[in-house]
């Protein structure tokens, strides 16, 4: 019906635009998804933000690229993102935002770095809280039961109002 496809197709959008910016487009364009999960980069990429990044070689990488990397010592596959301040003989040396100063370590030497291509900020929280996959999983099912609830709907019928007669001449 044509007086329910606006509304339709808003909510449709509203549960569909997540989906591909955060799904298809980075599968699409070749990159990675990570949440930012500490502090760290405060200022530029708060705790929560998603970064897309895209994985490049050492030559590509220069002073002031975002990278997100495992950290040397790291026990789990948690990563984290920094500013590169230098690349010298092979040895990336990295710092974050929020407080200024080189970090401890050179960032372990690879084939490939996750250089970030962009940051969106906030949509990374529910991963940064505990259950994050639970709280995720339980919006997108309110959002699929809102649009299917708005799809269901019966249109009301749309009531003119009556037209008073007019003496023609």
């Amino acid at each position: 019906d044509l007086h329910s496809f606006p509304t339709r197709r808003s909510s449709d959008l509203t549960v569909l635009v997540p989906v591909v910016l955060l799904v298809l487009l980075p599968a699409v364009l070749g990159l990675d998804r990570y949440v930012v999960t500490d502090r760290a980069m405060d200022g530029s990429l708060g705790r929560g933000s998603v970064v897309l990044a895209r994985e490049v070689p050492l030559s590509d990488l220069r002073a002031g690229d975002v990278i997100t990397f495992r950290p040397p010592g790291a026990t789990s596959d948690e990563r984290v993102t920094r500013r590169v301040i230098a690349v010298d003989d092979g040895v990336v040396t990295t710092r974050a935002d929020s407080t200024g100063r080189a970090d401890p370590w050179a960032v372990p030497t690879s084939s490939a770095y996750a250089r970030v291509w962009l940051g969106i900020p906030w949509i990374g929280h529910p991963f940064v809280a505990g259950g994050g996959w639970l709280l995720l999983t339980l919006i997108a099912a309110a959002a699929l039961v809102l649009a299917l609830a708005t799809g269901r709907r019966q249109p009301q019928p749309v009531v003119r109002p009556a037209r008073a007669e007019q003496p023609v001449g």
